[in-house]
């Protein structure tokens, strides 16, 4: 991804990816509520790259023997916000790790950053299939997964990007979805600086 990544400390990727794990249960707890007036964001200024750098490496060590690569461009000059670190750090984890799952053989994910006059835009592109545009107006609605025929490889309940979609909004941001069929999948999300949103 860039030097920075590649070097990374194999123990704090690993302490990092514990202490990830041991926050699962709040966002289980949540899920069950899933609206954004009602979650609790435990708001902090922290460097959205910092973010990313952590998630990249530990996203490598789970597909490694699927040969995934994942390129970084993260460009945006202004990358503190103010958010739940937690949950913002469970979105990257989550798009990442789906854009894996779905991506090509082997999968090839692009992770950029760019700066917004009111927050930063992240986009997670994949070499994946793509999505039907049917489809594409419901991947973020609770519990729905995409049919795939007699197709069961990839496990999960349908929530991931239901929990994307709820706490970026619930940052006052957007996430939307850009496909075509062959041509792989990017999700964009925006997140603004701080706790207000202006269109």
């Amino acid at each position: 991804c860039n030097d920075f990544i590649k070097n990374q400390n194999h123990k704090k990727i690993i302490k990092s990816e514990n202490q990830r794990l041991q926050t699962q249960v709040e966002r289980v707890l949540q899920i069950a509520r899933l609206d954004k007036e009602e979650i609790d964001l435990k708001k902090t200024t922290f460097n959205l790259h910092e973010a990313i750098e952590l998630a990249v490496p530990s996203i490598e060590m789970n597909f490694a023997d699927q040969g995934i690569t994942i390129d970084c461009d993260l460009k945006a000059n202004q990358h503190e916000i103010e958010g739940d670190e937690m949950h913002i750090t469970n979105i990257l984890f989550n798009l990442l790790d789906n854009a894996a799952k779905y991506g090509g053989d082997p999968p090839k994910i692009s992770i950029k950053t760019k700066s917004q006059s009111k927050g930063v835009t992240i986009s997670i592109s994949d070499n994946g299939p793509g999505i039907r545009g049917e489809h594409q107006k419901q991947v973020f609605e609770r519990f729905y997964r995409i049919p795939t025929g007699n197709v069961h490889d990839v496990k999960g309940f349908g929530l991931g990007l239901h929990y994307v979609k709820t706490i970026t909004e619930a940052h006052n941001g957007k996430v939307k979805i850009k496909s075509k069929l062959g041509q792989g999948s990017t999700f964009e999300v925006f997140l603004p600086y701080g706790t207000e949103f202006v269109k």
